[in-house]
């Protein structure tokens, strides 16, 4: 599966005219990390393959300066989100009439993602959820272990890096929390207004969902536009499946993550190598029931074949979380 590292490498090759002054005295400034006086593509390709160095835990030849310079959006860390931000305000720079006042970069980010937040509405009822009463299935079913869950609906997604070389030795480590934002629980009441009936038992509102993501969501790379992810960076998962219907595996699997975290089961994302030799990033989640952690995939459709029933997604299934995952 095409993941974010590769596709915004495949962004980077696309030429764009044009590049405006940033630090033209010499040395690292904010977003020109090769010191060459201008901020670019040329950077942001730069802090990937920085990005991709560091999340190995290997050694990287970056000094203190010029990680800082590259840690555009301020916080704290230099990824491929600053990456994305860099290639942005390239953009933004390439297109401004010649008359026009430049913002600073970190202006520039503060506005974008200010125009890309819309406002909240808390919702007045969790509408995700399936009324009571409903047949929950056969004891020992994965339906039936779904159905008979105890909920806790909760705003915090914690992820793993379980990556066989990171700086943990390989073994699962804390990243951050994804939060389920107020205007993110509309969005998913939303659709479950529009989609889930009352006959539906929450196991068949994720089947449905998870269904839903994989074929009606976009793979975000440049065959969309070399702007695709550019579109959904800033935004939640969320926002990105349900509203732009645009995502990578990130987007994907956090969009199903976040529906079942508002609903209240015990989710968590992993980050993950998805190839030999530490190679092709990945996120999936993952769901704790009752002790056993449970493995969920919903990705793009362009490895489907359905004369043959193959395709690269599953639902709450054990053995794949013994093979990728943590162990409760």
């Amino acid at each position: 599966m095409k993941k974010l590292i590769s596709a915004v490498f495949a962004v980077l090759s696309i030429a764009v005219m044009g590049a405006f002054s940033a630090n033209a005295s010499g040395g690292y400034s904010v977003g020109d990390v090769n010191g060459d006086g201008v901020v670019d593509s040329s950077d942001a390709s730069a802090v990937l393959e920085y990005y991709s160095v560091a999340s190995t835990g290997k050694p990287s030849d970056w000094d203190a300066e010029r990680i800082s310079a590259g840690d555009v959006d301020s916080d704290g860390k230099t990824d491929s989100s600053d990456a994305s931000y860099i290639l942005a305000y390239y953009s933004y720079l390439s297109t401004l009439p010649s008359d026009a006042e430049i913002l600073p970069i970190g202006e520039f980010i503060s506005n974008k993602n200010a125009d890309k937040t819309p406002p909240t509405e808390s919702p007045d009822k969790n509408y995700v959820l399936a009324p009571e009463g409903l047949d929950p299935g056969e004891p020992g079913t994965i339906q039936y272990i779904v159905n008979t869950a105890e909920l806790t609906p909760h705003d915090e997604i914690p992820l793993y890096n379980i990556k066989g070389d990171n700086d943990n030795g390989g073994k699962p480590m804390f990243v951050r929390n994804y939060t389920v934002t107020e205007n993110d629980k509309k969005i998913l009441n939303d659709f479950a207004k529009e989609h889930f009936t009352d006959d539906m038992t929450n196991y068949d509102r994720l089947k449905y969902t998870w269904e839903w993501l994989h074929f009606n969501i976009t793979y975000a790379d440049s065959s969309q536009g070399w702007n695709s992810y550019d579109k959904i960076m800033n935004l939640s998962f969320v926002q990105a499946c349900f509203e732009e219907k645009l995502g990578q595996c990130i987007q994907y699997n956090g969009a199903f993550a976040e529906m079942m975290a508002y609903m209240g089961y015990d989710v968590y994302m992993l980050e993950k190598w998805n190839g030999a030799n530490f190679t092709n990033q990945h996120f999936i989640s993952e769901v704790n029931i009752n002790g056993l952690g449970y493995s969920t995939e919903v990705g793009e459709t362009s490895y489907d074949n359905p004369s043959t029933g193959y395709y690269w997604m599953w639902l709450f299934d054990h053995n794949r979380q013994l093979f990728f995952g943590l162990e409760n």
